[in-house]
């Protein structure tokens, strides 16, 4: 099937990847080899060296940048099949060659045919929703893309075909949830070994049956797999399960185009999407702290109690939509309504903040998993996609081999039709008509905190891009404040000491996925040249055609 090329195999180019380390300047410690890269001719970077390395051999092969994320999107179903697949919901952010942007949405959607009933389980056929991602990826690529749809799977195809050395932190995430994906036996035989057991380190996970959709996909594009029979089969055992997606429901997807916003922020251009993305709650957050002049110092106690309130504030607008979308996303993201928010806000150098009386939030996993790419003639692609929580519903239909997102059990209400909102937010920023910053998130929740304060580190510190990524994190939840510690970067005993003044209630965490990862780019206008980075708090990688890693 489809794995014949004369090119070397992106196993090889992935594996070169992940050993290469080059010169240039410092960079913070904890980087591995490959997670920061320079490049004249365009940059990926992803959550998985594998994929890393599909996106950089298409550009190599002459496609764009849309291009190289749709085949990066793919690889990734393959090789990180616990953060996102073809069974799951994609966002993207797209900035054509010409200037112009375009969102497009490839959000789950609860089930319009069926009785819907209230799901009470998080996981299981009953949290199944219309899966989004092969819509969204595909109709980007026929809009948008330069090469041919087989050109751009293959990298994917080749990777389910021949199997990869499944990578200790894949392999660990699929065995902490090994006894949910026990109880479904399509789950159980792809992502577990011949005994039950969780997959070892290293292990070869080759995916044949994942391999036949690619190749059908890459036949017949998206109608094979919502009208033909990926579709069949997906609704006879989606029934079988007892779950509510139906052929019909498949046959009736489509993407929607996103509202794309723009707003300024300290004179750059920031782009994001309105809901069902987080893109203008993270834009909102960023116009309330830039309404207290000076600038705070990216790291001190009160620039995080700033953002603690902006956050708390703008995910609260989020949730309260009661105007046309067009028209509150606009409103989320003017002038007027962040200097009307923030008068909530007390600023810390004037008083203590007013603690938030609302409860903690359930803890979520780490789950999501975002990619960066830019082409070497200005096309920019920021690309967010998840299953929900680690492999989703942990349900695979057998014969297909890939797993579905699990939508269902976090809707109050799952009205038919509705495409649930999510954190994901791709955002593009822009000095006139250069690029300044391509980035996005992974981790829930986590994402919004992580993204504004890489913003803040970049834009109001000045850190070089690396460093913003690397610098010690925060994120509100309830009225505590929960604060990064590792060993490799610490918040300043100052900084919390002051913080515990205001009256914060603070709490330490140093598992690092809790604080989302950050996949960026930026670029060079003296040196024309691109530069990627993976974040340290994950596996992920950078690279470029002909660039170097450092």
């Amino acid at each position: 099937m489809g794995g014949s090329s004369d090119r070397p195999i992106v196993v090889a180019v992935a594996v070169a990847l992940l050993g290469a380390c080059g010169g240039g300047e410092r960079m913070p410690p904890e980087f591995q080899p490959a997670q920061v890269a320079e490049s004249a001719a365009g940059m990926v970077v992803s959550g998985s060296p594998f994929a890393t390395a599909a996106g950089v051999e298409v550009l190599e092969l002459g496609g764009n940048a849309v291009d190289a994320a749709v085949a990066t999107a793919f690889a990734l179903g393959v090789t990180e099949p616990t953060m996102s697949g073809l069974g799951g919901r994609t966002q993207l952010l797209i900035r054509t060659a010409d200037g112009d942007f375009v969102g497009i949405d490839g959000t789950t959607q609860v089930p319009r045919t069926g009785e819907v009933a209230e799901v009470d389980v998080d996981y299981g056929y009953r949290t199944i929703a219309v899966p989004g991602t092969v819509a969204a990826l595909l109709e980007a690529h026929e809009r948008f893309g330069r090469l041919t749809r087989q050109s751009v799977l293959a990298p994917a195809l080749r990777l389910a075909e021949q199997g990869f050395a499944l990578p200790a932190p894949e392999a660990a995430r699929i065995a902490g949830v090994a006894a949910r994906l026990a109880e479904f036996p399509g789950a159980a035989r792809y992502f577990l070994g011949p005994d039950g057991a969780p997959r070892p380190p290293g292990d070869r996970f080759a995916q044949p049956d994942l391999a036949r959709v690619l190749q059908a996909i890459a036949d017949s594009g998206a109608a094979v797999f919502y009208s033909g029979w990926i579709a069949e089969s997906i609704a006879i055992d989606v029934a079988r399960g007892g779950g509510f997606v139906s052929i019909d429901d498949l046959r009736r997807y489509h993407t929607q185009a996103s509202v794309v916003v723009r707003d300024d922020y300290r004179g750059l251009d920031v782009v994001g999407t309105y809901l069902p993305a987080s893109g203008a709650t993270v834009m909102e957050a960023l116009n309330i702290l830039e309404q207290f002049e000076p600038a705070l110092q990216p790291g001190s106690a009160e620039w995080v109690a700033l953002i603690a309130q902006a956050l708390e504030l703008s995910v609260a607008d989020r949730s309260a939509a009661r105007e046309l979308p067009d028209t509150h996303a606009a409103t989320l993201v003017s002038d007027a309504w962040a200097a009307r928010r923030a008068r909530e806000v007390v600023d810390p150098r004037l008083g203590a903040p007013r603690r938030s009386a609302r409860p903690a939030l359930p803890s979520e996993p780490e789950h999501t998993t975002h990619l960066s790419v830019a082409g070497a003639d200005g096309m920019l692609v920021a690309l967010t996609q998840s299953l929900g929580p680690t492999m989703g519903s942990k349900v695979a239909t057998p014969g297909l081999g890939f797993l579905y997102a699990a939508t269902m059990g976090y809707l109050d209400t799952p009205a038919p039709g509705i495409r649930p909102y999510s954190s994901q937010a791709p955002l593009i920023v822009m000095r006139g008509d250069t690029p300044v910053l391509v980035l996005g998130g992974a981790g829930a929740r986590r994402i919004l905190s992580a993204v504004v304060e890489v913003v803040s580190r970049t834009v109001d510190q000045g850190l070089p891009l690396a460093e913003a990524i690397a610098a010690p994190r925060f994120h509100p939840d309830g009225d505590t404040i929960v604060m990064e510690r590792r060993s490799a970067t610490r918040w300043s005993d100052e900084t919390i000491r002051q913080l515990g003044g205001f009256g914060y209630r603070l709490a330490f965490d140093s598992l690092p996925a809790f604080f989302a990862r950050i996949h960026a780019i930026t670029f060079d206008p003296t040196t024309r040249r691109w530069t990627g980075v993976a974040d340290p708090r994950w596996n992920g990688t950078a690279a470029g055609p002909g660039g170097r890693v450092r």
